[in-house]
């Protein structure tokens, strides 16, 4: 219940009314809350002029700014999507409807009752009330680094969360809304929990070609995209510039598409940072900070190659990535992602940096790859290799994006891979390998969509679901060596997660070369140290498509806590559940 004070008049404004109208109703811990400023004229997108909502309960004192907005309506009759270099940008028109007006978002935390207060720009209380919050049956945000496992996230609670899920970086239109939501029904419906979303020239980037002026019609659409997130149960990194819209001057304040490349850039990754971009950041924490629909922010995807000179990069990431710390009243999470396959740690291992971030992508069809194409023939290994690297440095780390390179126009690794093989396998190795959620696959429109390989997350999200991830002894196991077969997964002395996968089932050997999938040819053992000392484990296959239970055995550890586990050829695609014995 909301209850309102006796109203203030703002100074220098005529005389009229001043209050906090709220945009819901019986609110419950974990909601998002709107809230509409009435009585105060939208003018300006300077944060600095704006008037703040003071909110003071058992969860503290939080402030929230006010931003600007306007309900617009879709008139989504331009394609979209990256375009080559020098053409212009077709950008869907959003055609606004009514008067810009200001809104304040909050999440409460606790139960109880709030107090909250509207200031003015100098402090001055312009109206105050109460809010009484019953408590949520959600787990409690936002997303953050395990307690108890620093390789995995959690919940501000504990609640473990496991990233599972593909890239949906953007949509085009027409309709552009009507496929976020079919995307979203579709991966949620399949087990999925998380998405990566772009805010990009085409659609969502907030940022126009005048600095501190914001495209209005951009942050409404992504509001919406953010809301059929948050009502499908998914978690959203994301991804507030990119290479793209940076290399070509499309909506960036920093000269435009007409200013000299080298100079904009310089511009964008100034150190000390530049106004314009702090300014923004303001902008968009104050506008979607308090969504727990966020799981992460990724200051830019793939600055390098923007700028191809990479020192000049890593110091803005540092400092961008230090600035969100101070600026984010929510402490969510930050990432940042590289394109070099070679040197992806040094933007891991930056202190501010919670998220290691890794792009892997098969190079069969790229003529630039050269000798580079026949290491990723394999797509679990060439995941493998990198993960080793990763879990070495103990931050939690994701594959951010995965697949088959190509283009939208010409994709052969799409078009032959319709049962989406490399999708599964790549989707499974990012957690399996170390990582703290699948691989997120690129081509979520004309692969993933188009030949409907949703379902390819339902198996991974079953199995992860029976795993006890708040378990802070679980780790990866180590790499695996050079033989016939490896070994991925998760162990502590109470449970494992096992996928053990023949070398030469590859995507590559089945879907080029022709060959049958590979299977092993005998039964084998594979021993586990580190396990409870003469305590019996159930021994459960699990099939990768659905979670479901195949076979089952018991084994028993010896006296000094090695397991022999029995692998048997039969099963394909099938992974290894062990867990004490009940």
């Amino acid at each position: 219940m909301v209850r309102l004070a006796i109203l203030l008049l703002m100074s220098g404004l005529s005389a009229g009314e001043i209050r906090l109208d709220p945009a819901f109703s019986n609110p419950h811990t974990g909601d998002l809350l709107q809230w509409s400023i009435i009585g105060i004229s939208a003018t300006d997108d300077d944060l600095a002029l704006a008037p703040r909502v003071e909110f003071t309960g058992s969860d503290g004192r939080w402030l929230r700014h006010a931003v600007r907005s306007q309900d617009h309506q879709a008139n989504d009759h331009a394609a979209s999507g990256p375009v080559p270099v020098g053409e212009p940008v077709p950008v869907g028109e959003l055609v606004p409807v009514g008067q810009p007006r200001l809104i304040v978002r909050h999440t409460v935390r606790t139960a109880g009752l709030q107090n909250w207060r509207l200031l003015d720009r100098s402090g001055a209380v312009l109206a105050s009330g109460e809010l009484d919050v019953v408590q949520g049956s959600g787990p409690r945000g936002p997303l953050q680094i395990s307690q108890r496992n620093s390789r995995l996230l959690s919940f501000a609670d504990g609640t473990p969360f496991i990233p599972i899920g593909p890239n949906i970086a953007w949509a085009n239109a027409p309709g552009r809304l009507e496929r976020f939501e079919r995307y979203f029904t579709k991966l949620s419906a399949s087990g999925g929990t998380h998405v990566r979303i772009w805010l990009a020239s085409w659609c969502g980037q907030i940022a126009s070609d005048l600095p501190g002026r914001y495209r209005l019609d951009q942050a409404w659409l992504m509001d919406r995209v953010l809301a059929l997130a948050r009502s499908q149960g998914l978690r959203a990194t994301l991804v507030i510039d990119n290479h793209h819209d940076l290399a070509l001057g499309h909506q960036t304040p920093y000269g435009g598409a007409e200013a000299d490349r080298e100079a904009r850039l310089k511009a964008f990754l100034n150190v000390p940072l530049d106004p314009t971009w702090t300014r923004k950041i303001a902008w968009i924490l104050a506008r979607w900070g308090a969504d727990d629909t966020i799981a992460a922010w990724e200051l830019a995807n793939e600055p390098d190659l923007a700028e191809p000179v990479r020192d000049r990069t890593l110091p803005w990431i540092a400092a961008a990535a230090a600035a969100f710390k101070r600026m984010d009243a929510d402490h969510r999470l930050v990432t940042a992602s590289w394109a070099g396959i070679e040197d992806w740690e040094r933007v891991m291992t930056i202190p501010a940096i919670d998220l290691g971030q890794i792009h892997c992508y098969v190079l069969e069809w790229a003529g630039e790859a050269g000798p580079l194409r026949f290491a990723t023939r394999d797509g679990v290994g060439m995941l493998e290799v990198a993960a080793a690297r990763a879990v070495t440095y103990g931050k939690p780390f994701y594959f951010g994006e995965v697949g088959f390179q190509g283009t939208n126009e010409r994709n052969p690794g799409n078009d032959i891979d319709g049962q989406g093989l490399l999708l599964r396998q790549q989707a499974w190795t990012g957690l399996l390998a170390g990582g703290c959620g699948s691989g997120m696959a690129w081509w979520w429109d004309n692969h993933i969509d188009k030949q409907n390989l949703w379902h390819i997350y339902r198996g991974l999200a079953a199995v992860a679901a029976q795993v006890d991830w708040a378990d802070r002894h679980l780790a990866p196991l180590p790499p695996g060596g050079e033989g016939e077969i490896r070994v991925l997964g998760w162990q502590s002395p109470d449970q494992a997660l096992l996928w053990v996968q023949p070398r030469a089932d590859t995507w590559y050997a089945h879907l080029v070369q022709g060959r049958p999938r590979q299977v092993l040819g005998q039964t084998i053992q594979i021993r586990l140290a580190g396990m409870r000392p003469n305590a019996a484990y159930a021994v459960r296959t699990l099939g990768m498509a659905t979670g479901a239970e195949l076979a089952k055995a018991i084994a028993t550890a010896s006296a000094t806590g090695t397991l022999d586990v029995p692998v048997a050829p039969r099963h394909l695609d099938s992974v290894l559940r062990i867990d004490l014995a009940k």
